[in-house]
C-alpha cells in the first residue's frame, strides 16, 4: 500500500480503430483507505467545477445531424473518452440522465479528476451508443464543464460521481437525440435486480458472453445489495458480485431497466473494488445521500 493508504491495480492495452487509434489505456480501481473518517465529521462539501476550452469551431463539430427518433436503443450509454495531462488515453463509461438543461452525463469522480496526480484531466469526449467499434448516432460530444465533490480529492473511495455537461448544437438537447435515464435520489436497501453497463477491456472483468476490449457495450444482471455492517463504512456503499473490469468505471447501475424503451433509474455508478475487508470479487458504488446528489446536480444545471 502506498503512502495514502490505497492500492492500485492497473491494466494495460492498446487498442486500435475508431475511435481509439493505436492508444495505450490505463485503468484504476481504488481501494478502502485507511485515513477514512465518519461521515457526521467532514466539513462542509464545496463543489470543484472544471470547464474546457474547446474553439468555438470544434465544440459540434464531431456531433452529427442525425435526430433520433426512435429512442429504443441503448445510445443513452456511451464509453467516455478521457485525455490525461500527459497526452495518454483513458477509458471509462458514463451515461446521459434526465435534466431541464438537456445536456448531462454521469460517471465516477476518478474519471473526471485524476486523484493520485490530484488534476483534472485534459479533455473528455462521449461517443453515446458507442459499440463494437463503431461511433453511436450522435457521434463524438465533447465536454463542457465537469463537477465532482472536493471531497473526493482527499479521499478517492469517497462521494466518487460527477456530472459532465457537454456542448450540443443550439437548439438541441443532447438527451433528447440519445434518450436519458432518471435517477435515485434516495438509493433502494436490500437486494435490489440491477443492470450494469460497461465497456471493459483488456478482458478484464467477469462479464460474459462479451466482447472484453473496450469496444464493445457490455451487460450484468443480478441483485445489488448492502454490504455487511461489519464491514468498515459499510452503509457508504453498495456492491454486485462481479469485477466490471478496466473502462467500466462509472457505467450505471439501473433500477427498474426495461429493455424494450431502454427506460430505468440510475441508483448507482462502478466504482471499483474496495480495499481488505472488502471482497475483491464485489464492485462498488457511492451511495449518495439525496441533498448531496441534488445540490451537485444543481451546480451542474445552473452553470454557464
Amino acid at each position: 500500500m502506498d503512502s495514502q493508504g490505497i492500492l492500485e491495480i492497473f491494466g494495460k492495452e492498446i487498442i486500435s480503430g475508431s475511435p481509439r487509434e493505436e492508444n495505450i489505456w490505463t485503468k484504476r480501481c481504488y481501494a478502502f483507505p485507511t485515513s477514512s473518517k465518519p461521515m457526521s465529521k467532514r466539513a462542509k462539501m464545496e463543489p470543484m467545477i472544471k470547464t474546457y476550452d474547446i474553439p468555438s469551431e470544434e465544440r459540434t463539430s464531431n456531433t452529427t445531424d442525425f435526430f433520433v427518433d426512435d429512442i429504443n436503443n441503448i445510445n443513452s450509454v456511451g464509453l467516455l473518452e478521457i485525455v490525461k495531462t500527459d497526452g495518454s488515453i483513458d477509458g471509462c463509461t458514463a451515461s446521459v440522465i434526465r435534466t431541464n438543461n438537456g445536456n448531462i452525463a454521469i460517471t465516477a469522480a476518478h474519471c473526471i479528476f485524476d486523484y493520485y496526480l490530484q488534476t483534472w484531466n485534459t479533455n473528455l469526449y462521449f461517443f453515446p451508443g458507442y459499440n463494437n467499434n463503431v461511433p453511436g448516432r450522435v457521434g463524438k460530444v465533447y465536454a463542457y464543464k465537469s463537477f465532482i465533490w472536493g471531497d473526493f480529492r482527499q479521499d478517492a473511495t469517497r462521494f466518487d460521481y460527477g456530472f459532465i455537461k457537454f456542448y450540443y448544437p443550439e437548439g438541441r438537447k443532447l438527451q433528447d437525440d440519445t434518450g436519458a435515464f432518471d435517477y435515485d435520489l434516495v438509493i433502494p436497501q436490500g437486494n435490489v435486480p440491477t443492470t450494469v453497463f460497461g465497456y471493459p477491456h483488456d478482458n478484464s472483468g467477469g462479464f460474459v458472453n462479451c466482447t472484453k476490449d473496450g469496444q464493445h457495450l457490455c451487460q450484468w444482471q443480478r441483485d445489488s445489495f448492502d454490504f455487511p455492517s461489519t464491514l468498515p463504512n459499510y452503509e457508504w456503499y453498495r456492491g454486485i458480485n462481479v469485477d466490471v473490469g478496466y473502462g467500466s468505471s462509472g457505467g450505471p447501475w439501473l433500477r427498474n431497466y426495461d429493455p424494450n424503451t431502454n427506460a430505468g433509474n440510475v441508483m448507482g455508478i462502478s466504482h471499483g473494488i474496495l480495499y481488505e475487508p472488502y471482497p475483491d470479487t464485489s464492485t462498488a458504488s457511492w451511495a449518495w445521500h439525496q441533498d448531496d446528489f441534488t445540490n451537485l446536480l444543481k451546480y451542474a444545471e445552473n452553470s454557464q
